[in-house]
């Protein structure tokens, strides 16, 4: 809430009828400096403003004012942020760039906004400039980066290293212009690959069709780098265009996802054949077909869909736990899951990109007229989860490429589709499980038949939740936290066990064990508003643990910075000890670290857990970096390229799963991710054997207490970050500097030579 009562939020310099006069510029000055102290920000906006506008030139105006408004614009930015008043919090960072055109922080802070916003290319406009004015401000940096990922997503570059489809791709389509096929439309054409394969030829004729704007961009650059004067971009959704822009009897395009469907092939396809194939007796599509293939499967690995684990402390085992509004199927490399096939695989569709009826009836299928029933007869005894999905596509009438997981000369930038069973079931070998398949709004979606879903009850919760108590380590540790507090050494640390807990993790574990053991009193946080259906979760554990109403207490979680936690902290000073929860699931530090320190300096008497949270460190090689985040003109038969995505590659790349495969070369060095803010440190790693390096791989370790420690390295819930190194060759012995720099909630490490 706003300081002032009558005034929620600033007035905007347009507003403000006062006109000051450069005799009172410090009698604005200090109005505004007791405004802010008073957190009365309305008025302390007006002042600074008036102020600034008596000076010739703000600028002249001394850093410690310049700061001490920064840090007005950026509270008042997350007030406005939290009331969804985007047009007044627009304008209030506008003036103040208006004043301040160099400010990186109010720059870095409205690029922020804009992007999470989903304006990705106005963003980008502030963050690129919020780094120039600033080389060292890290969380203008790692905006910058997540923006550029969001203009380019980081598929393209496993795409475009994928030497086996590219050269299928290059294969087929030379093979179609040598025999005349010289009026090329390029849909989905990205940064210009087939176009390029195509205009090889002088007599080609090519129109590239991108609908992302800075794809299209780079496809121009890309064609003018390599000499291309034969193709013509177009920046738009070809399925918009009511008539063809140029001559068309050859169709390129590479338009589907891991389940074939995803990115609307088939009615992209069709407008095709009726709007911009302009030879209609007489024209070629590359590719011409395709087939989809399902098999039955277990899937023993971690799961995001539902919960496994059995958690017998708290009779989770007799819930049915799963993921809201789940997507209906997930991209995975089955050949590192940990799987077992439990039918051969079924052929579910068998297509011909020329045979427009059939395609007509697959995209128009909205009442399942056109589904398909497959029957999957299944080899053992087990557990039916989930069904693999992978597809053929056939380039021409000989070359095909496939994703089928258990072949390894497949393509590899598309992983399989894995379409979880909303409810695993028990099936025997020789037995027959029938299945529909259907496309509903381009995706491919199974319904079960044979042994139709039991279950009455089913909790969806978020897949935060899902992983966090799937993570058999974690919950264990938790487990054991809890049986400290009813140990000797930890009660007399923490005093009155009468007083209530503060459990912040995802999951309050902690807190649900020592109320149904203990009859403690806990609080914890619900932190979005579509969670609001915790609360009957949380209320049926409580119910079958025999915990009282009243034992727990849901606080709301805003993260700004006067709802920020302010709930929290209320409730807080009624607490003895607090767990939570710093590190997020994607691997980055969670923004409710940034309250240990007050939370200390408040109650200096409260058990924060955990008591230690650090970072470890290891020099790494691995394929997967470079085939993920750089492309080579090697993997492009040399076009010119590289210069162009690379540009998009950025720093790091997080969200990394514990199946992601490298060699260490050397042992890990730690740093502790203490309570400050701004921080930077070095310390030596040294190289352990000889070879190549292209990674400082990271992960996460939390001591909670003394024998209770938790590692993500492993982690099924909290995933890794691997910075980018520049590939390298190393020798045993060798020393390099690791530079660790923190900002807030911002983190990342580099190599000092």
């Amino acid at each position: 809430m706003l300081g002032s009562s009558e005034s929620r939020v600033p007035k905007i310099l347009s507003q403000i009828s006062l006109k000051p006069n450069k005799m009172n510029s410090t009698f604005y000055l200090n109005k505004a400096k007791e405004c802010f102290k008073n957190n009365n920000y309305p008025d302390a906006y007006e002042n600074f403003v008036n102020y600034f506008d008596s000076l010739d030139d703000p600028s002249t105006s001394t850093p410690a004012v310049q700061l001490g408004f920064t840090k007005l614009v950026c509270r008042i930015g997350i007030v406005l942020e939290e009331a969804n008043d985007t047009e007044e919090l627009l304008k209030i960072y506008l003036q103040a760039i208006n004043f301040f055109p160099n400010n990186y922080i109010i720059l870095n802070n409205l690029g922020g906004y804009l992007f999470k916003m989903g304006q990705i290319d106005i963003a980008r406009t502030y963050l690129d400039k919020a780094v120039a004015c600033s080389k060292n401000y890290l969380p203008a940096e790692k905006n910058l980066m997540h923006c550029k990922w969001r203009q380019i997503p980081r598929w393209h570059f496993k795409m475009l290293n994928d030497v086996c489809r590219n050269s299928a791709y290059y294969e087929a389509i030379k093979k179609v212009i040598g025999r005349g096929y010289k009026n090329v439309i390029d849909i989905g054409s990205g940064c210009g690959l087939l176009s390029l394969i195509a205009s090889e030829d002088p007599e080609a004729s090519v129109t590239a069709i991108e609908e992302n704007k800075t794809l299209a961009k780079m496809c121009e650059n890309v064609m003018k780098e390599n000499h291309r004067s034969n193709v013509k971009v177009l920046n738009c959704y070809s399925t918009k265009l009511t008539e063809a822009p140029a001559p068309c009897n050859l169709l390129v395009t590479e338009i589907f996802d891991c389940a074939l469907f995803g990115e609307r092939m088939l009615e992209t396809l069709l407008h095709a054949h009726e709007v911009l194939i302009t030879e209609k007796n007489n024209f070629k599509i590359v590719p011409c077909g395709a087939r989809v293939y399902a098999a039955a499967i277990n899937y023993n690995d971690f799961q995001s869909f539902r919960v496994t684990n059995e958690i017998k402390e708290l009779h989770l085992s007799q819930m049915c736990i799963r993921q809201v509004d789940a997507e209906p199927y997930e991209a995975e490399d089955l050949s590192r899951k940990n799987i077992e096939y439990l039918s051969v695989p079924v052929k579910v569709f068998d297509l011909d990109f020329y045979d427009v009826l059939e395609m007509n009836d697959l995209a128009n299928d909205d009442l399942k007229a056109y589904s398909r029933f497959i029957e999957f007869e299944c080899l053992e005894d087990s557990t039916l989860t989930s069904i693999a999905v992978w597809f053929e596509l056939d380039l021409d009438e000989e070359i095909t490429i496939t994703t089928d997981p258990r072949v390894e000369q497949r393509v590899k930038c598309w992983e399989q589709a894995v379409c979880h069973l909303v409810h695993p079931v028990k099936v025997s070998r020789g037995e027959t499980v029938q299945f529909e398949v259907a496309l509903v709004d381009s995706q491919l979606k199974f319904y079960q038949i044979t042994k139709p879903d039991e279950c009455v009850s089913c909790w969806l919760v978020s897949k935060d939740v899902v992983s966090f108590l799937n993570d058999k380590v974690l919950v264990k540790e938790m487990l054991k936290l809890s049986y400290k507090f009813q140990q000797a050494d930890l009660v007399k640390r923490i005093g009155d066990l009468n007083k209530p807990i503060m459990d912040l993790m995802p999951f309050p574990l902690l807190g649900f064990t020592l109320a149904a053991t203990l009859q403690v009193k806990f609080y914890t946080a619900i932190k979005t508003v579509p969670e609001f259906h915790y609360v009957d979760f949380f209320d049926h554990i409580l119910t079958i643990n025999n915990i009282p109403q009243g034992k727990m207490v849901v606080v709301e979680n805003k993260m700004g910075h006067n709802s920020a936690m302010c709930g929290i902290l209320k409730y807080m000073k009624e607490c003895k000890a607090c767990l939570i929860d710093p590190v997020s699931s994607d691997g980055s530090i969670n923004p409710i670290i940034q309250l240990k320190e007050k939370i200390r300096s408040d109650q200096p008497d409260i058990f924060m857990m955990p008591l230690k949270v650090t970072v470890k460190i290891v020099l790494i090689y691995s394929d997967q970096l470079e085939t993920w985040n750089v492309v080579n003109d090697q993997n492009v038969f040399n076009y010119k390229i590289a210069k162009f995505m690379n540009e998009y590659t950025g720093y790091e790349h997080p969200d990394l799963d514990s199946d992601f495969t490298y060699t260490d070369y050397s042992n890990p060095i730690t740093f502790t991710v203490d309570d400050k803010d701004y921080v930077k440190k070095t310390q030596n790693i040294l190289v352990t054997k000889t070879g190549h390096i292209n990674g400082l791989y990271t992960w996460y370790e939390m001591q909670f207490y003394s024998n209770i420690d938790f590692s993500a390295k492993n982690s099924s819930h909290i995933k890794k970050s691997c910075y980018l190194l520049e590939h390298r060759p190393v020798e045993l012995g060798d020393l390099f500097r690791v530079v660790m720099r923190r900002e807030g909630t911002y983190i990342d490490f580099r190599l000092e030579e």
